[in-house]
């Protein structure tokens, strides 16, 4: 029971990579505090887990706005007094568009969603966390922060903004016992990358591409992006701040 007795908040936790981290911590002992903007989605997520006797508690919250995220770390402190670990997980894709034809409307939703939602999140987690005198903070970026093949310049750009407010945050409240570090996914088998194959013409082909591009030839479980997280989430983490940890299946180093 890595977190047994341990409060976590994870954003965009209904579906995904959030969905399976959410399990993971609360098998693991967590009290775990999930927010989504999809209500269905959350609540069905939140019947399914309690059924399984899992202490998950699902709050409707749009990261990209300020209130819902001030209403879902007072719905934590009011509840739980107090916070150990948060996992920032909301984020949405950009359909692969070349970048001088790219809405501009587009980019602004991407990086409201992708890195001013957790902004919003940091800002409003850490005098919590500051009071409890430790704590943890992953971040979800991206193997786009690192590698990139092009046509997804607002998606690049709000993931490598997160890599960069991931080492500054660790560096200012390192002294505070406050980790912060990222996680960076290859291709993960979750929705957002159903709703790129569904946007393509040829399924097969882009799925070959995936792998193609991936030394370990695959993609990726969300649950194994869920055990990283945990890994960085607990003790078992407890000299690393500041890193992306790469979980591309090796794409980066090609």
């Amino acid at each position: 029971m890595i977190l047994k007795d341990k409060i976590s908040v994870i954003t965009g936790g209904a579906t995904g990579i959030g969905k399976a981290t959410v399990e993971t911590f609360a098998l693991q002992g967590a009290t775990v505090i999930f927010c989504d903007v999809n209500k269905n989605e959350g609540e069905k997520t939140q019947k399914e887990l309690h059924k399984k006797g899992l202490k998950t508690y699902f709050v409707k919250a749009d990261v990209s706005k300020e209130k819902d995220i001030i209403n879902l770390y007072k719905y934590v402190t009011k509840n739980f007094k107090t916070l150990d670990t948060v996992f920032n997980n909301a984020g949405i894709e950009q359909a692969v568009t070349p970048s001088h034809k790219l809405n501009t409307k587009i980019f602004e939703k991407i990086i409201d969603i992708n890195l001013k939602g957790i902004f919003l999140s940091c800002k409003h987690a850490l005098p919590i966390l500051l009071k409890n005198k430790k704590g943890s903070i992953v971040n979800n970026s991206s193997i786009s922060a690192f590698a990139n093949v092009g046509g997804n310049l607002s998606y690049a750009a709000s993931k490598g903004g997160v890599m960069s407010l991931t080492r500054v945050l660790a560096i200012e409240y390192a002294k505070n016992n406050i980790r912060v570090n990222a996680v960076c996914p290859g291709v993960i088998d979750t929705p957002m990358n159903e709703r790129n194959l569904k946007k393509t013409k040829n399924k097969k082909e882009l799925i070959s591409k995936w792998k193609t591009i991936t030394p370990l030839g695959r993609v990726a479980s969300p649950y194994e992006l869920a055990q990283t997280v945990l890994f960085l989430s607990s003790d078992m983490s407890s000299f690393i701040t500041g890193v992306g940890l790469l979980v591309d299946g090796g794409r980066a180093a090609t």
